[in-house]
């Protein structure tokens, strides 16, 4: 497993640990399903669905249609997971680029 992998693995067990402990977040969630795409600019692209206020895992490759769309280079990923790197910084200098609907972003916010 490459550092990617496991920067997003880390994350997506943060992610479902927070909503296991925070209600709201939990009952905004529920019945939500989205599919995110993270394009690696340097490595292998991933995905991952979240599904009533659930993260199941990390999948490699693309995905079929993504509701959102997280494009960066592993160093940038590796540094938003550090804190090295603030994301509106990184959005701000256009080292990160998140697309979708703006209901999509807002809602993603609550991922890092």
């Amino acid at each position: 497993m490459n550092l990617v992998e496991q920067v997003l693995n880390a994350a997506i067990a943060k992610f479902n640990a927070k909503v296991d402990s925070d209600a709201n977040l939990r009952n905004e969630l529920r019945g939500v399903r989205k599919v995110v795409q993270v394009e690696v600019e340097d490595g292998e692209w991933y995905h991952f669905v979240l599904e009533n206020a659930r993260v199941a895992g990390l999948l490699k490759g693309p995905a079929q249609n993504p509701d959102i769309r997280v494009i960066a280079s592993s160093e940038t990923l590796t540094q938003l997971w550090t804190g090295e790197l603030r994301s509106m910084k990184a959005i701000a200098t256009r080292r990160l680029q998140v697309k979708g609907s703006i209901d999509d972003l807002f809602r993603f916010r609550k991922f890092f």
